[in-house]
């Protein structure tokens, strides 16, 4: 659930039914100049939500988080199917092009979205990521096997005391994504995103702005 300050953005709650399962849909924000509307997803943890608040000042977002029980159907939701359930809520608001932003275990989705819709996915951006960390061995040998054929801009941003990290999401990703941004943010660990939330909403807007052209800067309170 979003934050209830009357500073933060509105945020309007609705539920999306695709053939198998019900996502529950959470937006806010505008659509300004040429910033393209970012899916989110993973953000279940209230104290995350500190990130999307800073930016829906300047982007349409659209938080998706799978309903609790699957319409039908008895099988858990993993990355490639969340990843296509995603992409059927997209195509239901009419996001022709669209970014991504996704915390934790959902950075297999967001990976998944950016095989299987990259010409669609103008940038992804992962929150702590960690490829090692979700549905089994074989399921992530299957990510990472098909990781190079990502043309999809990616930055990927952790904690510098997050020591975790670099050897299994940071160093995943140098090795199989060359063109992928790493950030480490200073002063923060695996919870990045709930101890520095408006460095980390600031490094994400500038990077979906122009995921061409970024460049890692210094990392500023």
């Amino acid at each position: 659930m979003p934050h209830n300050e009357s500073s933060f953005p509105h945020w309007r709650a609705s539920t999306i039914e695709t053939q198998a399962f019900a996502l529950i849909e959470h937006e806010a924000g505008e659509q300004s100049g040429d910033a393209t509307p970012i899916l989110c997803l993973g953000f279940d943890d209230p104290a995350a939500w500190a990130v999307l608040d800073d930016l829906a000042q300047s982007f349409r977002l659209i938080a998706l988080a799978p309903a609790a029980v699957p319409l039908g159907a008895s099988e858990q939701l993993d990355a490639h199917s969340f990843a296509r359930e995603a992409l059927t809520c997209a195509n239901r608001l009419g996001l022709k092009r669209f970014s991504v932003l996704a915390r934790g275990d959902e950075d297999h989705a967001a990976l998944c979205l950016g095989l299987l819709a990259g010409e669609r996915v103008t940038a992804i951006a992962l929150i702590a990521p960690d490829l090692h960390s979700r549905d089994g061995a074989a399921q992530d040998a299957q990510l990472m096997e098909r990781l190079g054929q990502v043309r999809t801009p990616v930055l990927a941003m952790f904690g510098a005391l997050d020591r975790s990290a670099a050897l299994h999401g940071a160093r995943a990703l140098q090795e199989r994504l060359p063109a992928c941004h790493i950030l480490f943010l200073r002063n923060a660990s695996a919870q990045v995103d709930c101890e520095r939330p408006h460095a980390l909403a600031r490094a994400t807007s500038a990077f979906l702005r122009a995921p061409d052209a970024f460049k890692i800067v210094r990392d500023a309170d």
